[in-house]
Parts: C-alpha cells; sequence; structure tokens
C-alpha cells in the first residue's frame, strides 16, 4: 500500500515530464517501443529476484532524494533530462510497487535510452562520432598498405573521394548497443561498478563496430570490392553490429559469473 501511494504521488509530481513525453510519442509513435521493451526486461528480471531473495525494506529514503533533485533541476537542465529522471523514477517505483525490492542499477540508464532521444543524440554526438571514425579508419586503411588521406570526414584516396555522412556517425548502433548491453545488466542484476564497466565496454565497441563497418565500405566504395549487391551495405553494417554484440554478450556472461 505504500509502495503504491509513493507512487502515485511521484507521477503526480512528475507529471510535465510525462506531458512532454506523451506530446514526443504522439508525433513518433515508433519511440514507445523501447520503452516497452524495458518494461519487460524489468519485468523478468524482477520476477527472477522475487524467486531468488526473500523482500527487503523499500528504499523509501533513496526515493525521496531522487525525486528532490528532480525537482531542483527544474528549469536548470533540458526537458528531455528531466523527462529521463521523470522515467527512471517511475520505473524505480513501479519495481517496487510489484515486487516489493529495489529495482537493478541499470533501471536509470534503461530510462534515459527508453525515452525518444536518438534524434538528440544525433544533433550532440553525430559529428564528433564522424570525425573519430574517420581518423581511426585512416590508420587502420594505412596499415593495408594505402596511401588515404582524411579531409574532415572524407576520406581521400587516388582522387576517390568517401564521404563520412550522417547515417556513418554510429549512432544508432552506440544507442542500440547500450540498450542491449544495459537490458542485459538488468537481468544479470549487475552492480553500479560492472554496470558502468558494461556501459563504458559497450560504447568502445560501439566505436570498433562503427569503424570496421566504415572501412569495409570505403573497400566498396573505392571500387577495390567488387560491389555485386546494393544490399551490401546494410549487411555490412548488420554484421560489424551482431559482431559487437557477440563480444558484448560474452562480456556480460563472464561478469554474471562473478561473485558479488
Amino acid at each position: 500500500m505504500q509502495s503504491a501511494i509513493a507512487s502515485a504521488l511521484v507521477l503526480l509530481a512528475t507529471w510535465e515530464s510525462w506531458w512532454w513525453y506523451v506530446r514526443r510519442i504522439v508525433a513518433a509513435p515508433e519511440d514507445v517501443l523501447a520503452l516497452i521493451v524495458v518494461l519487460v526486461v524489468l519485468s523478468i528480471a524482477g520476477a527472477r529476484q522475487a524467486q531468488l531473495t526473500p523482500a527487503g525494506e523499500l528504499p523509501f529514503a533513496t526515493l525521496a532524494v531522487v525525486v528532490a533533485g528532480y525537482a531542483a533541476c527544474r528549469g536548470l537542465v533540458p526537458p528531455i533530462v528531466r523527462a529521463g529522471l521523470a522515467a527512471g523514477i517511475a520505473l524505480f517505483c513501479l519495481h517496487l510497487m510489484v515486487f516489493r525490492r529495489q529495482p537493478p542499477v541499470a533501471v536509470w540508464g534503461l530510462a534515459a535510452l527508453a525515452l525518444p532521444v536518438l534524434p538528440s543524440l544525433h544533433f550532440m554526438l553525430g559529428y564528433p562520432l564522424r570525425i573519430a571514425s574517420a581518423v581511426l579508419a585512416v590508420a587502420l586503411i594505412k596499415t593495408h598498405g594505402l596511401a588515404v588521406e582524411r579531409q574532415g570526414t572524407v576520406l581521400v584516396w587516388r582522387g576517390a573521394m568517401v564521404q563520412f555522412d550522417a547515417p556513418c556517425s554510429g549512432v544508432n548502433m552506440l544507442w542500440a548497443g547500450l540498450l542491449f548491453t544495459l537490458m542485459g545488466c538488468a537481468l544479470l542484476r549487475l552492480g553500479v561498478g560492472p554496470t558502468a564497466a558494461a556501459a563504458a565496454c559497450s560504447i568502445l565497441l560501439a566505436v570498433a563496430g562503427n569503424v570496421l563497418r566504415t572501412t569495409s565500405l570505403f573497400y566498396l566504395e573505392v571500387g577495390l570490392i567488387v560491389q555485386p549487391s546494393a544490399w551490401w551495405h546494410e549487411g555490412i553494417g548488420l554484421i560489424a553490429f551482431v559482431l559487437s554484440t557477440v563480444v558484448m554478450l560474452r562480456m556480460l556472461v563472464q561478469m554474471g559469473r562473478r561473485p558479488a
């Protein structure tokens, strides 16, 4: 009963952020799918924990501190940041109400990624990631003996120019990789340290996967490899993402086997 009352009060306290979220979802209904996936993962994680551990004392003090932080950031941070806090608080309360246990640490990252954040990520990280990918791709290609040069986000080789445009930034791969990683952390109920380490490794793997993808596409674009079909662009991107995901999955399994 206490957790239900607390959940209702929190939703009332954060109504502005939820109204902002509803308006964004109305404009792009497909963005709600990520939140649905997060709810399913947290439900599975909560059900598993309920079978393994007895219910403990509900951390209402922690919840009060987070709600106070949400209120304090009014007018200081963009609406999407406040919406991320509101979503995290709501998922926190929902987990407490249903399972009578504190949710996994990864819930806060999942709450942020479940919001329609991709446009903002493209705006803030798109160009820096394109530059980073171009620099690393040039270094990798030069190890193959090709005198390729970089001009901004364009690779130049023997008069041929290959541009790193917006889809080549790797932002989508970064978002999907982090979402997958944090879902794994939630299911394994990893603590703060392992979850932060897993998120950092996921970012590095996303950048490495994007460099592998763009380097492979360079060979196609300049004609060093005959391009048999138009689907090769999508296929190479999918292969790079699968490789980085498999490596991350292996790391998560190893983290889950270690004692807390």
